[in-house]
């Protein structure tokens, strides 16, 4: 009985440190992995159809709840890194339509954007507009050329959907105005106008407040991850696999 009490209380103590908000420099439980790949296409289209397969994928949240939309990231090399954002509920294109790509550049966190973070704002799938941070909020920047980003967005049917829907695209030159170096946090959000409903990652989170963004390193190993395992979740399936191993596999009584 001391040994089940025990288990349970280890469980709820490592969910705790996973889900639960702390003071860090970034949200506790979320964090992505950047693995090399193929470069793609950044047409705002995902074709051929598997140039995006060989990316970590994670997905978009409305509130707490995971939607079917989601991104992919991966190193490009050279160094420089892809993104793919599928919003596959947006199958319309309305002038109202937004989406936010937000970096904390040096991971330091904090409740407002600091000087070398940069946030990609896409609005109505046709403007595109770089803001820097000023230690208080956001300032727009005529810094970023176009040899440091690509954005490119269409609403098209793809292996994910034969619906057409919302797809964006993103480059980045890590070397150029945003100076970014292999592990930098990251949020992202998309509104649709057409339905009022916005879907983001990490949950709940604010391009305004470093602090909420989802931790990004990149992966040496190569490794493929699995969809959408992130830090929290990991560590809680590692305790939770070491609890039932010292129940199930402890020294028998002789």
């Amino acid at each position: 009985m001391k040994r089940a009490t025990l288990a349970i209380l280890s469980v709820i103590a490592v969910c705790s440190l996973c889900f639960a908000g702390t003071v860090s420099a970034a949200k506790a439980g979320y964090g992505f992995s950047i693995s090399t790949g193929t470069t793609p296409t950044f047409d705002g289209a995902v074709s051929p159809a598997g140039e995006w397969d060989d990316s970590y994928k994670d997905w978009l949240y409305n509130g707490w709840t995971k939607s079917t939309s989601f991104f992919r990231c991966k190193w490009l090399g050279a160094p420089t890194e892809g993104w793919l954002i599928e919003v596959l509920t947006d199958t319309t294109n309305n002038a109202g339509d937004n989406f936010q790509f937000s970096v904390d550049v040096g991971q330091e966190g904090g409740a407002a954007p600091g000087a070398n973070d940069f946030l990609i704002n896409c609005t109505g799938h046709g403007t595109v507009a770089v803001f820097q941070g000023t230690g208080t909020g956001w300032g727009a920047s005529s810094a970023a050329v176009t040899t440091d980003y690509i954005v490119s967005q269409s609403i098209a049917a793809s292996p994910a959907s034969a619906t057409a829907h919302w797809i964006i695209e993103i480059y980045l030159n890590k070397q150029g105005v945003f100076t970014m170096g292999m592990s930098n946090n990251m949020r992202m959000a998309a509104y649709d106008a057409s339905t009022g409903q916005t879907v983001m990652w990490p949950p709940y989170s604010s391009a305004n407040q470093p602090d909420t963004y989802g931790t990004g390193t990149t992966d040496f190993t190569m490794v493929p991850i699995p969809e959408g395992l992130t830090i929290g979740v990991m560590l809680t399936l590692s305790t939770i696999a070491v609890i039932a191993s010292t129940r199930y596999f402890r020294k028998p009584k002789l």
